[in-house]
C-alpha cells in the first residue's frame, strides 16, 4: 500500500518554510550589497526577513508533528550523525585554510609575469641580514586608493620572500593609530613627507618613500613605480655607505652630462652632442643602487682615489699620457683595481686608441681597425647592420650574465675583441663575456673595411677580416666568484689581481641607445655590481607595472563575492541533488 498524498496545503507551507530560509539568507545579502551603494536601504533587506520570519515560523507551527517525528524516528539519530560529520568536515577545511595561510607557495599565472618580482630585487630580500619594518603612512584619500592598494600587494611579496620584512599599516586619521603616529614622527625627525608614505625603519636608521613617488602618470597609462622604489630604499638601509664610481674623463669620454660635446673627429659614426648621447641614465640608475657618482681627471689628480669602487672608461677620443696609463697599471695591480672599459673601433672614434697595449697585458687585444658587421636572414632577403646582438646563447656562464639569458644585448659599432689562453699559473684570468652570432641564418664578424657611408653591402673576406664567432666583450678575474648572497663589498679587495669588464663599443650605453635596449644598461649595472662585490644587487632591475583598473564599486564587489562563494557553490549542489532524487525515481 502506498504512501498518503499530502494535502496541498501543507505541501505548500513545508515550501514556505524552505522559501522563508531562503527570503532570510536574501535579506543579508542584499543589506549588505546595497547599502554600500545607496542610502537607507535597509528597508528592502526589513522586508525581506520579515518575510521569511513568517514564512518559516508559521510553516513549522503548521508541520509541527512532522518535525517531532523526525526527532524521535531513527532518521533523527541518522541526521544528527550527518551534521556531525559536516561540522567536523568544515572544521577541518577551516584548520587547513588557517594552516595554508601560514605555509604556502605564490604563484603568478599572468602571461607576462606581472606580479613576480624580479630578480635583483630577490636578491636584494634574500640578502638582508636585519630586521626591517615597513610601515603603510596613509589616511583615506581616493587620490592615493590605489597606490596603496598596489602598495600592500607589493610589499605583501616582499614579505613572503624574507622573514625579515614585516609590515603594518597606519591610518593617522583613526584616533587608535594617532599615538603611533606620534611616536613615528618623533623617531622620523618631524618629516613632512611622511603622511603618505612607506616609511622602512630598522634599529639604526630609515627611509621614507612617499606614495606619490611611487605613481607615475602621463596621458597614455599610470603605472606603479613601487617595486623599483622600494628596492632601493631597502638597498640604501642594508648598504650604509655609499661606494664610489668614478668616469674617467680629459680625453674625450663619454660624458655624464650632455652639454659638453668633447673632443670629436670630423667623420664618425657616433656623436657626443645632446643629452641622448650622454651617460646620465647610467649615472642615475648607480645613484639608485646606492651608488656615488663622480669625475675622475687623471692628470690632475695623479692617482686613481683609494675609496673607487669601480671605474668607468667610456669611449676615449684621445689617447691617454703614458703617466696616466701607469697610474691605471699601477690601480689595477697594485690595489687590485676594478674597471668598466668601453672600447670604440676608429670608424667612431677617430683615433687608435692605446688603451690596446694596457689590455694586452690582460690577455685581451682589440681589433678598434675593424666594425662588427650581422647578416641576418629576413622573409625578404638577407638584412645587414653595423650592429652585434648578443643573445643567451653568446653569454658566457656568468654572473654578469647569468640573469640576462632572456634578453638580448645588441652593441653599435663594436670593436671585435680577441681573448689570449693565459699561462696556467697567471691569476687573472681573462675569457669571453659577449659573442655575436654565428649560425647559418644570423652572422657576425668583424669587418676592416667598413664604410659608413657606402651603399653596398660589405662582404666577409677570409684571411682579412675577424672571423665569427665575434667577440665583443670580455671579462678579467683573479678566480671564480663566490655565489650571489649577501656578501660584504670587500671581499673583491681581498683578492689579488684586477678586475676588468671590457666591452667594444661606448655608443651602446649612452641614453638614446639604452632606452631602445634596457638590457645594455642591465649589463652595465649588473659588471659594476659584481666588481664591487655588491653581489646580491646583481640581476633584472624592477620595471614600471601599468595599472589596469577596471572601475568596480564596492556593492558590486560584494556581489561578485555571493554569486562566486556563495550562489555558484549552492546552484551546484541544488543541480547535484534534482539528478540524485531524479535518478532515485
Amino acid at each position: 500500500m502506498g504512501k498518503e498524498k499530502l494535502p496541498r496545503w501543507q505541501v505548500a507551507t513545508r515550501v514556505g518554510i524552505l522559501l522563508g530560509l531562503l527570503l532570510l539568507v536574501a535579506g543579508l545579502v542584499v543589506r549588505d550589497i546595497r547599502a554600500r551603494a545607496l542610502v537607507r536601504t535597509d528597508y528592502v533587506a526589513m522586508a525581506l526577513w520579515a518575510a521569511g520570519i513568517i514564512l518559516t515560523v508559521g510553516g513549522a507551527v503548521v508541520n509541527f508533528r512532522m518535525f517531532a517525528n523526525l526527532v524521535r524516528g531513527r532518521r533523527a539519530a541518522e541526521g544528527a550523525n550527518f551534521a556531525v560529520v559536516v561540522l567536523l568536515s568544515l572544521g577541518l577545511a577551516g584548520l587547513l585554510c588557517y594552516v595554508s595561510t601560514r605555509r604556502f607557495v605564490r604563484m603568478d599565472w599572468t602571461g607576462k609575469r606581472t606580479y613576480t618580482l624580479h630578480s635583483k630585487t630577490v636578491n636584494i630580500l634574500r640578502g638582508l641580514d636585519r630586521d626591517i619594518e615597513a610601515t603603510i603612512v596613509y589616511a583615506p584619500d581616493p587620490r592615493v586608493e590605489r597606490a596603496i592598494s598596489e602598495t600592500r600587494d607589493m610589499l605583501d611579496e616582499f614579505k613572503a620572500i624574507s622573514s625579515h620584512v614585516t609590515v603594518r599599516e597606519l591610518n593617522w586619521m583613526v584616533p587608535e593609530d594617532s599615538q603611533k603616529w606620534e611616536q613615528l614622527q618623533q623617531r622620523l625627525g618631524g618629516a613632512n613627507d611622511a603622511d603618505f608614505a612607506v616609511v622602512f625603519t630598522t634599529a639604526e636608521s630609515h627611509a621614507i618613500v612617499p606614495l606619490q613617488q611611487t605613481v607615475t602618470a602621463t596621458y597614455e597609462a599610470v603605472d606603479f613605480t613601487g617595486e623599483d622604489a622600494f628596492a632601493t630604499a631597502l638597498s640604501k638601509l642594508t648598504e650604509g655607505k655609499k661606494a664610489t664610481v668614478y668616469f674617467l674623463t680629459g680625453h674625450g669620454e663619454r660624458p655624464l652630462e650632455g652639454s659638453e660635446p668633447g673632443p670629436m673627429a670630423p667623420d664618425e659614426a657616433g656623436t657626443m652632442r645632446g643629452a641622448e648621447n650622454s651617460l646620465s641614465l647610467l649615472a642615475k640608475s648607480l645613484q639608485r643602487d646606492n651608488y656615488e657618482t663622480k669625475p675622475l681627471n687623471l692628470s690632475a689628480v695623479g692617482s686613481v682615489p683609494e675609496d673607487c669602487a669601480a671605474l668607468v672608461i667610456a669611449g676615449p677620443r684621445t689617447p691617454l699620457p703614458d703617466a696616466e696609463l701607469k697610474a691605471l697599471k699601477s690601480y689595477f695591480d697594485t690595489k687590485n683595481g676594478s674597471a668598466v672599459i668601453l672600447l670604440d673601433p676608429k670608424v667612431v672614434s677617430g683615433t687608435q686608441s692605446n688603451l690596446q697595449s694596457l689590455l694586452s697585458q690582460y690577455g685581451i687585444t682589440a681589433h678598434t681597425e675593424a666594425v662588427g658587421i650581422t647578416n641576418a636572414q629576413v622573409v625578404l632577403g638577407m638584412l645587414q647592420k653595423p650592429d652585434v646582438p648578443v643573445s643567451g646563447y653568446g653569454m658566457a656562464d656568468h654572473q654578469i650574465t647569468s640573469d640576462l639569458r632572456n634578453y638580448t644585448v645588441t652593441l653599435q659599432f663594436a670593436c671585435p675583441l680577441e681573448v689570449a689562453e693565459p699561462p696556467p699559473d697567471a691569476p687573472p684570468k681573462a675569457q669571453k663575456l659577449l659573442s655575436g652570432p654565428a649560425g647559418p641564418q644570423e652572422q657576425s664578424w668583424g669587418e676592416t673595411s667598413f664604410q659608413p657611408d657606402s651603399r653596398s653591402p660589405a662582404q666577409y673576406n677570409a684571411g682579412q677580416d675577424i672571423p665569427p664567432p665575434l667577440v665583443v666583450g670580455a671579462v678579467v678575474a683573479p678566480q671564480t666568484p663566490p655565489q650571489a648572497g649577501p656578501v660584504p663589498p670587500e671581499w673583491m679587495g681581498r683578492m689579488p689581481g684586477p678586475k676588468l669588464v671590457v666591452i667594444g663599443s661606448s655608443l651602446s650605453f649612452v641614453n638614446a641607445a639604452i632606452e631602445v635596449q634596457p638590457a645594455n644598461l642591465y649589463l652595465l649595472q649588473n659588471s659594476i655590481n659584481w666588481m664591487a662585490g655588491r653581489l646580491h644587487m646583481l640581476g633584472i632591475p624592477a620595471k614600471t607595472l601599468e595599472f589596469t583598473q577596471v572601475p568596480v564599486s564596492e556593492s558590486q564587489v560584494a556581489a561578485a563575492r555571493y554569486i562566486f562563494i556563495g550562489g555558484l557553490p549552492a546552484s551546484i549542489i541544488v543541480l547535484g541533488i534534482a539528478v540524485w532524487v531524479m535518478r532515485r525515481r
